[in-house]
């Protein structure tokens, strides 16, 4: 093999990883998208934005930042990083690792990488192999005033 050859193949096995993390986390946005997509609030809009808070890795926050602005029904996404739980978030991304919070009216709760039951997570994302699957706790979500179509419901690994 030339040297210019063995240098990309070094390369690209070196990078390999850095894309599927890119990947994984582009997927995580998109799975996180349309489960937004395919929950509805109790009760009248109570404003236009749908505010969206991430206490998760800068890489998938990064991932969540590119759907700023999209629309999900009447509403448009408004991504912003979670700081101590600020009023308004109508919708907590969270890391396994991040700080425990506390279950909210209104407020739907995705975890990557947690376990139901959890009490607090309506939506937990994890791997089942080499598949990104999730999880609803269709009980705590209903709790905060949150229900999935059951489109959504049939695609989940498990539904508690």
């Amino acid at each position: 093999m030339r040297p210019a050859g063995a240098a990309l193949a070094v390369l690209l096995a070196l990078c390999a990883p850095a894309l599927a993390q890119v990947e994984e986390n582009a997927l995580k946005a998109a799975f996180v998208y349309n489960i937004i997509s395919f929950a509805s609030w109790d009760g009248p809009l109570r404003r236009e934005v749908l505010v969206v808070c991430t206490a998760v890795d800068p890489g998938l926050s990064a991932a969540l930042a590119t759907l700023d602005g999209r629309q999900v029904a009447e509403r448009r996404l408004s991504f912003r990083a979670a700081r101590d739980m600020p009023a308004g978030c109508d919708v907590l991304v969270r890391a396994a690792a991040s700080p425990a919070v506390s279950a909210q009216p209104g407020r739907l709760v995705v975890c990557d990488g947690c376990v139901l039951p959890d009490a607090v997570t309506s939506v937990a994302l994890g791997r089942d192999g080499a598949r990104l699957r999730f999880d609803v706790d269709a009980a705590v979500a209903s709790d905060a005033g949150v229900t999935f179509s059951s489109r959504l419901l049939r695609l989940a690994r498990r539904v508690l």
